[in-house]
């Protein structure tokens, strides 16, 4: 895979990311996004989202 290629794959899921969280949010979902990195044993930074999701009343 080339660089970019790489880079429209990220750009890609990060525009599929955003869609869900529109659609959620128009049925009332709160979503919040927790990051942490961490350090592959290779050297490469890892990132790890998890989501809360809220209904909003």
């Amino acid at each position: 895979m080339t660089d970019a290629e790489l880079a429209q794959s990220v750009r890609d899921a990060v525009e599929r990311l955003n869609a869900a969280l529109a659609e959620a949010a128009r049925h009332n979902l709160a979503v919040t996004l927790r990051s942490t990195a961490h350090q592959t044993t290779g050297g490469v930074e890892q990132i790890v989202v998890e989501p809360r999701i809220f209904k909003q009343l």
